[in-house]
Parts: structure tokens; sequence; C-alpha cells
């Protein structure tokens, strides 16, 4: 029985889609102003094991992700780079969704761009402005956060206090500080600013929507006043899905507006948040050009999406080590021809497996199912030896974690049973455990090997192991042959 920690009631609760087996899931997109960071792939992987997930377990989910694709960031980087703001959120989204691909994230069933909306932004604020929720200004539109009285529910804010004790962007058009904008009036005037700054028409003025409105109009237009699953970073949860609460509550007059709220942790960087004023910004393209993009996704599911993860390269060389490690079983139970063995029940594991993820998506515990299960498993292979490397360039390497060569008393079927465990977990994770193909060797390295082999032929020990030593610091070992050498991946 699936059980979701729900945000809004702060407790694990069964999971029961509002029809049937059909779920409705809408989650916070990105801003596209700049190249998305790791930041933003740690929400987009983590929901897309949410949405694998839910489909593995049976269940018909729509996911729909908003794409914020009018913002003042947008405009500001449209002026600072003297580009269109739709060239620039094009140019962004496009990167997402390539770094995304790279990632295998697969799940998403619409992209939705808030300029695609503008008529369903618009009709939901003539909506709140007619129920005596929004009331315009100057061109622009507000909602007024004293009229909804259960706001601050989601997030546990008491309004009073907010209004001493939290930093607000000043603007003498609303009534109460903790208001925020709907429609936002077009700044200034003139067709070289339209090129930074879009408008619409509407019954307030040239104007643009505001940030929160828009996922509101979004998920109403394709999901109704009421749905399922709502995901996002937790820091979004005050002040934009409290906003995002108050607006479709209003609007509608039905709640909840969301049944669950699925709220995924932050990704800190050596203990600090990540930010680009701080200078450790990392963006998600630097990132899957550096490492297997395998490596990175195993970091992020291998934590539970739930808590905050402290990003170093000591966490991501630790999650190639474990991925690896289960593709080298994975090679080695591949090899194995005996028909007869000892019994392994690998459908106790599977179970385990399964309890694991319907507690609120437990990856790690999921993930320490699968070692005990390999543990297992290996103790019933034939002189278990463990190697250092993972792959050569010399020849085409096995990559075998283990190697032995009786195979042991673990029978054909029971490696298959074992594969096949594997195979569901690749699918539900969006990594791969059964991977065959090898990695290669980056260029880079493959040249420092050439140049230290060069070396060493002329005799020129010591700049021979410095460059030795260099390959060793990025993460390669070379080992010298009778004839020539080979490099190995370390793990």
């Amino acid at each position: 029985m699936l059980k979701i920690y729900n945000s809004l009631t702060n407790k694990k609760e069964v999971f029961r889609p509002r029809k049937s087996k059909r779920v409705n899931m809408f989650v916070c997109g990105i801003t596209p102003y700049d190249s998305p960071h790791i930041g933003n792939f740690r929400a987009a992987i983590v929901y897309d094991l949410l949405a694998r997930y839910l489909r593995f377990a049976g269940y018909d989910i729509f996911y729909l992700q908003n794409i914020t694709d009018i913002d003042d960031k947008i405009i500001r980087a449209a002026k600072e780079k003297n580009k269109g703001w739709k060239e620039i959120g094009d140019y962004y989204f496009k990167e997402y969704l390539a770094i995304g691909k790279k990632l295998n994230i697969t799940s998403v069933t619409k992209y939705a761009k808030a300029t695609a909306h503008i008529k369903e932004i618009i009709a939901q604020i003539e909506t709140l402005i007619k129920k005596g929720y929004g009331y315009e200004k100057n061109g622009s539109v507000y909602f007024e956060v004293s009229k909804f009285k259960n706001y601050g529910k989601l997030s546990r804010q008491n309004l009073k206090k907010l209004y001493t004790g939290a930093r607000l962007e000043k603007d003498p058009d609303k009534k109460h500080p903790y208001d925020f904008v709907l429609w936002k009036v077009r700044e200034s005037l003139g067709r070289e600013t339209s090129k930074y700054e879009p408008a619409w028409k509407s019954p307030w003025g040239l104007g643009r929507p505001g940030w929160h409105i828009e996922d509101t109009a979004i998920s109403e237009h394709y999901f109704g006043p009421q749905y399922d699953i709502h995901g996002g970073a937790v820091e979004l949860k005050f002040p934009h899905h409290e906003a995002e609460v108050a607006q479709q509550e209003s609007a509608s007059g039905r709640t909840p507006f969301v049944k669950y709220w699925a709220h995924c942790g932050i990704l800190f960087i050596n203990g600090e948040k990540m930010s680009k004023s701080l200078g450790n910004f990392i963006a998600g393209k630097e990132m899957v050009e550096k490492y297997d993009p395998d490596y990175f996704r195993f970091m992020i599911v291998s934590a539970h999406y739930r808590s905050p993860i402290d990003y170093s390269e000591k966490l991501i060389h630790q999650a190639k080590t474990n991925l690896e490690n289960i593709r080298n079983f994975a090679r080695e139970l591949k090899k194995i021809k005996q028909k007869t063995g000892a019994p392994f029940d690998a459908a106790a594991f599977k179970k385990q497996f399964l309890q694991a993820m319907d507690d609120d998506f437990n990856t790690p515990r999921a993930l320490a199912v699968t070692f005990k299960m390999m543990r297992r498993a290996n103790a019933l292979l034939a002189r278990p030896v463990r190697k250092k490397s993972l792959q050569a360039t010399k020849v085409a390497p096995d990559g075998a974690a283990f190697s032995n060569g009786g195979r042991g008393k673990l029978s054909a079927v029971s490696a298959k049973e074992i594969i096949s465990f594997f195979k569901n977990a690749e699918g539900i994770f969006g990594v791969s455990f059964t991977k065959t193909k090898t990695v290669g060797i980056p260029a880079h390295i493959r040249e420092l090997a050439k140049e230290r082999e060069k070396l060493r032929k002329e005799k020129k020990w010591a700049e021979a192991d410095a460059l030795r030593g260099q390959i060793k610091k990025n993460g390669y070992e070379i080992k010298d042959l009778e004839s020539g050498y080979e490099i190995t991946l370390i793990v």
C-alpha cells in the first residue's frame, strides 16, 4: 500500500487518487533565463522517479510541468545580452530539455509555457476580482491575502507575524505588504522595450502575468480546480505554493486544491545553498560533460527525495562506485550457465524493495535491499575476487566486479531472476543497472597517457610519474604492461 508524506498535513498518508487509478501531478518547472543548474535537475529527477514508480504501480499518470517563460529575470537577461525575451527563454528551455534527455528524464506528459496560456490566466484573474479577492491599481492587479482566511496553512505561517518579520518588495499600490501580483502593468513603452519586455492586452491594460497565477491557471486548464499531487522544491512552499493555494481555492471555492503536496529537499554545495553570488553555481551542462549522466542521477536517487543533499566530488564518486558495482555484478550474472544450484529467493528481495518504495518512495532503503541481495548472491559465487578497475582501452574489457572460474553455486535461473530484479529497478530509478557497453576513456586522459608513454621511452621518469599522478587525480589509473599500457577507471 503506497504512502506519501503530505506537506499539507505533515504526515504520511495512504495514497488514494481522486479518480481511481488516474493521477494528475503538477510540478513547478524552471524559469529559463540562464543555464539550468544541478538543483533544477535534482527536482526534475525526483519527480521523474515518482512518476516512474506510480506508472510501475499501475497508475495512469498525467505529469504536467509549467515553464515560466516570462519573468523579471528573463527581461533582465534579455537587456543584458541584447536579445529578445523569447529568444532567451527558448534557448535555455531547449538546453533544459537536452540535458534532461541525457539524464533520462522521460516522464513528463506535458510542458506548459506560461505565455501559451495568457487567456486562461486572464480568465482566472477576472474570477478572483469578481469574487472579491483581487483588486486593480494603476494597471496592475493584486491578490488581497487578508480576504483568504486560510492564508499560511500550507507553510504554517502567521500573516500578522509575517508583516513585521520578513523582507518585502515595496509597492505603494498594495493594500497589504503580502498582497501579491496577479497581473503586472507594463513598466515602460516603446518599440525597443517590447523586444525585452512583452505585454499582452487585458481588461486592465497592457501587461503580463504574475509568477504565482500562471501555475493555477495552467493546472486548472488541464486538471480542473482540484488534483492529486503537486511537487516542487521545499523552498517554494512559501510564498509561491502558499499563493497557489490561496488563488485556486478562492477562485473555485473548493478545498483542498491539491490532495498531496510532495516537496523535495534542497541541494547544497559543500554545506552552502547553491547561489551565483557565492560562486558555487554548477550548471547542468557542466555536470553531464564532466561525469556520466547516470552517476549524477544515481547520486540523486540514492538520497530520499525529501532529504537535503550536500553535493561534493566525494559524493558523486561514491555514487559512481556503487553504480558500477551493481553493473559489474550484473555482467557477472550473465556469464552463469549452469542449470542447477543453491536455492535463491529473488522474489523475497523484490517484495522488500517494493515495500521500501511504497513507504514514501524510500529509495535509500530500496537500494539497501538491492545491495543486500547482491551480497547474498555473491556468497554463492565460487572464489569471488573484486577487481579494482572497471574498464580498459587496450582490449574490450569485461568490466566485471567479480571473477570466478567455476561460476559457483548460483544457477542460471536464479541469475536471470536477479537480472529481472535489476531491470525493474532501473526502470524505476531511470539508471541502467545492466549496462554492457563500457564508457570510453575521455580524450584528454588518453592524450596524457600517450605523453606519459613517450616520456617513459625517453627515460624521463619524474615527468612520467607526474603525469601518472595527474591522470589518477582525474579518476583513472595506468597499468604498465609488457608491451604498452592500459587505462582503467578507479572505483
